[in-house]
């Protein structure tokens, strides 16, 4: 049966030459609309598979209006607009499309624009069918275990947090008058780890006694599932005073409210709260709805007592140490947690992976933890930085050469994608990639499939692609520098690395972190970080993030030359930042803004500093290169660069 496709185009012109091209190519057009309204009848009548629609439309509802109502009903949807700035990009992204289509555009543009939106609607469909009756087995099993119902919803969280994120869980358990009997609370502490919340923890941290905590518990009303993001969220919080105090304790800004069960008989209220202004959505709560069957066997099989004080006291439940599943990862920040929950998601799949972020956020670990936790595990996980090929190598790089195939091709080559046959290949820096060779990455991406540089022959292969860029894509694609049409290839599945400055929690266990890893391996007494340091290093702003940190405490521990706590020598001494009144953080110089340094200056003393402890050895297994992990050759360009040449004192 052929594709029903929904056009919504304002231009009549424009909107038949789609129709035409599209009834070619074995699309049955259901409709042409002009507004969203009909748009909207129309996908109730008809039931289309797929959305064209254009983001400016007649009235006053716009094509992203009409987004949203897709999004609810599981309608995959392709934008089409004459602008393609950022802003344009930008607000469309925030109804997640499954494509976006720049006037004027080719038939071949339109054809692949709908493959790939059908591509990604199938593959998420059936992942997250997948998935979800996996999590159904799941609950099943926690319903019938003989563990404390206090440590069956901490299992329920847990199992939860991939579905449907949060920062503190709670749980209400009520009689049939709507009473409050029983309940607990968690706070997510770790990728695993979550800290067991009582009321007399609350009372420390609210000031209000037990009994008034228990009266806020019992005049909360939640009857209804409904999600609260940011102002909403605070006018919910002044009507039911206990979400109010959870909100000031530990910094939510958004909820979700789940009853679970009869209201008419004894049942279960989940909250959900999200330290993220807008975290919650409508697929949340139609997720949680659908899980209320299973729920539901929980919450009725729990003989319910009314509590003690010490409501929710579990038995055993201390959280652990552990960072779950991943290795040599540090980081416990919400924003950072939020990386680790995409990334445990998606890893298993095959879906492409774009990962986003400014420079030294930690983009390639990422990609070593999704190759690592991925069922290509035991095959070749394959690295190639895009930035550091020259255009005229890169396709050679990529996809080899056969013998012949230019002046120096003295042997066939096998290229990246080939070696990375059944495993990962990572494409970092994919912002850097030059336009004609975009065209070929389209091709392997979607047909799996390319000849060598010289070569007849095609060659298929089987490889999942991991891309990484610091770039703004959309800005790329706007400026004409990147493919639109590979951009919504690789964005499968984008996951964006905050920058060290957006958690500032981190800095502290990501600073000890190295310093200890580093004093080990210069065989030198770790002691700890001084107050001074520590108070720098927590008011930076960390532009180049954690690579700029292992940077600096590396320096710090190479200069630490009486076993005492760490203190900066250069970088960061100079300059602390001050909060203004809102917040803010502003760089303030502590003796005159002429005192910063440049990053090659301060590249260029920290590299005299490590020759000097080498006492200017730069080559060897003791050598300044191999402290800064370069090459030889690469530290003697960069010395001539920067000018660095040893000092001699000429004797009078």
């Amino acid at each position: 049966m052929s594709i029903k496709l929904l056009i919504v185009e304002d231009e009549y012109v424009v909107a038949n030459d789609l129709s035409l091209m599209l009834k070619d190519a074995g699309y049955q057009v259901v409709g042409i609309a002009n507004n969203v309204i009909e748009a909207i009848e129309i996908v109730k009548e008809s039931k289309p598979d797929i959305v064209l629609l254009d983001i400016f439309l007649k009235g006053e509802l716009t094509g992203i209006d009409l987004a949203k109502h897709l999004r609810k009903d599981n309608v995959p949807f392709v934008y089409l607009s004459a602008n393609s700035n950022q802003s344009i990009l930008e607000k469309a992204n925030e109804t997640q499309p499954y494509g976006f289509l720049v006037k004027p555009f080719r038939e071949k543009d339109v054809l692949v624009a709908l493959e790939i939106a059908r591509y990604h609607h199938k593959n998420n469909k059936e992942t997250l069918l997948w998935k979800e009756q996996q999590l159904q087995k799941e609950l099943v099993k926690i319903t019938s275990g003989s563990e404390p119902w206090e440590q069956k919803y901490l299992s329920v969280a847990k199992a939860l947090q991939e579905f449907v994120p949060f920062d503190f869980f709670s749980v209400s358990l009520r009689n049939h008058k709507h009473e409050y009997l029983n309940g607990c609370s968690f706070f997510r502490i770790g990728f695993d780890q979550y800290q067991l919340i009582q009321f007399k923890e609350l009372s420390v941290i609210s000031q209000l006694t037990l009994d008034e905590i228990r009266a806020l518990y019992q005049s909360s009303n939640e009857e209804l599932p409904e999600f609260y993001n940011n102002g909403d969220f605070e006018k919910k919080c002044n009507k039911t005073p206990i979400k109010k105090v959870l909100a000031k304790a530990f910094n939510l800004k958004s909820s979700l409210d789940m009853p679970i069960g009869n209201i008419g008989q004894n049942h279960s209220v989940l909250l959900l709260f999200s330290k993220a202004s807008n975290a919650y959505e409508e697929n949340h709560v139609a997720f949680l709805t659908r899980m209320i069957p299973h729920l539901s066997l929980l919450s009725n099989s729990i003989s319910i007592q009314p509590s003690g004080e010490e409501v929710g006291n579990i038995t055993g439940a201390k959280p652990t140490n552990s960072q779950g599943s991943f290795t040599g990862i540090i980081g416990n920040s919400h924003l950072f947690l939020k990386v680790l929950d995409l990334t445990a998601h998606v890893a298993p799949m095959d879906t492409s992976v774009l990962l986003l972020g400014e420079s030294g956020t930690g983009k390639e670990k990422i990609a070593n933890e999704l190759h690592r936790l991925s069922s290509r595990s035991s095959a070749a996980f394959i690295k190639v930085n895009c930035a550091a090929l020259p255009s005229e190598l890169i396709e050679s790089e990529l996809f080899g050469h056969e013998k012949g195939a230019f002046t120096g091709a003295n042997n066939r080559r096998v290229g990246k994608f080939e070696q990375a046959h059944n495993g990962t290949i990572f494409l970092d820096e994919i912002g850097e990639v030059p336009l004609d060779m975009q065209v070929k990455l389209l091709r392997i991406l979607q047909e799996k499939e390319f000849e060598r540089l010289g070569g007849n022959e095609t060659i298929k292969v089987n490889v999942r692609v991991i891309a990484a860029t610091n770039k703004n894509l959309e800005h790329e694609v706007a400026n004409g520098n990147f493919r639109l049409d590979l951009y919504y290839r690789l964005n499968v599945f984008p996951i964006t690395l905050p920058g060290l400055r957006e958690r500032a929690e981190d800095i502290m266990p990501l600073a000890n972190y190295f310093a200890s890893s580093m004093s080990k391996k210069m065989n030198k007494p770790y002691v700890g970080i001084s107050q001074s340091m520590e108070a720098s290093l927590r008011s930076y702003a960390w532009p180049g993030n954690i690579r700029e940190m292992e940077n600096v405490i590396e320096q710090a521990v190479i200069l630490n030359e009486y076993q005492t706590e760490l203190r900066l020598r250069h970088a960061l001494d100079d300059s602390i930042f001050l909060k203004d009144s809102t917040g803010h953080k502003e760089k303030v110089d502590i003796n005159s803004i002429e005192t910063f340094k440049s990053f090659e200056e301060v590249q260029r003393d920290y590299i005299i500093d490590v020759l000097n402890y080498t006492n200017w050895k730069v080559s060897g297994s003791d050598g300044a290169a191999t402290i800064l992990k370069m090459k030889d050759k690469t530290l003697f360009a960069k010395m001539k660069r920067l000018d660095i040449v040893k000092q001699v004192s000429l004797k009078s």
